[in-house]
């Protein structure tokens, strides 16, 4: 890997990163249900993702859709959770205690390959596990003090259905999946389309809507891709922790929007959990890979 290639690999993570971060911002400015923004989002996001693979990737996709739709469907139904329940849960609490528990997804992730697919599991991993329990449960007493608790079980749930996503999309490491993401866009849209009619939402607020379709999730999921191809995962699962910092930053420069003292705490907890494991992740890489 060359440096150049590094410093691209990074500067398209972050952009995606970047991209991720505006969901809360956006959202707190919008008149619109909970569900009329997930059905919007999704089907903008699915013509986004789709026109790109149609475009630029259709045989690999049309390949990929022949040999692995079943594991692409059911990715599809674990994406339609993550992206219903992030939405709803931000509806029921702040955007930082929301962003927070979903960034303990790659650790349940493990949680979940340990029980389903039978991976190893480090003992670096579980200390960061237990952590991360300790700083959800900070973050649920946070909202029990001010919005109450279904917010960051919404959020939990939200990072539940992408952990089984990530373990799903391990079950095919031969295949890109990324035609499950239009999928699990077009299943969320179907879910929210009874709750989200007669579509109330101010015309003024459509383009707000088809903003986070195309540039916050369909950008976002691009450019995080392209990345991956430049940096290892574990550099890259480091650089996208920048969704959870950026993320509650610019809804308490818009609206002066901010957790408590606890929240603040479960998050340094699960942003620290998830580095310093990420950062071990990478260094027992290196040892299996560096000459003898």
């Amino acid at each position: 890997m060359t440096r150049q290639s590094f410093a691209l690999g990074v500067a398209l993570v972050a952009g995606g990163a970047l991209c991720w971060s505006f969901a809360g911002v956006v959202t707190r400015s919008l008149q619109a249900n909970p569900w009329e923004i997930v059905f919007w989002r999704s089907v903008v996001m699915a013509l986004t993702i789709g026109g790109y693979l149609l475009v630029f990737d259709r045989a690999a996709t049309l390949d990929a859709i022949r040999r692995a739709w079943r594991a692409m469907l059911l990715s599809a139904f674990c994406l339609s959770g993550a992206f219903v329940g992030f939405f709803v849960a931000l509806d029921h609490t702040t955007v930082a205690n929301t962003l927070v528990v979903t960034a303990s997804a790659p650790l349940i992730a493990a949680l979940l390959a340990r029980l389903f697919l039978g991976e190893a599991v480090r003992p670096a991993t579980w200390l960061a596990m237990l952590a991360a329990i300790g700083g959800v449960a900070l973050t649920v007493v946070d909202s029990l003090a001010s919005t109450g608790i279904i917010g960051p079980l919404l959020a939990l749930f939200c990072a539940v259905s992408f952990a089984a996503n990530m373990v799903v999309i391990r079950t095919r490491p031969d295949v890109n999946m990324m035609f499950s993401v239009v999928l699990g866009g077009v299943v969320s849209a179907l879910i929210t389309l009874p709750l989200a009619w007669p579509f109330p939402a101010p015309s003024h607020e459509i383009p707000w809507l088809a903003f986070l379709g195309v540039v916050q999730l369909g950008l976002g999921l691009v450019l995080f891709t392209l990345g991956l191809r430049h940096l290892p995962a574990a550099t890259a699962s480091l650089v996208g922790l920048l969704e959870t910092v950026l993320g509650p930053l610019w809804v308490w420069l818009a609206f002066g929007e901010s957790p408590g003292l606890y929240g603040f705490i479960g998050g340094g907890v699960i942003l620290g959990a998830l580095a310093l494991n990420t950062l071990w992740e990478a260094r027992a890489a290196r040892l299996r890979l560096a000459p003898a």
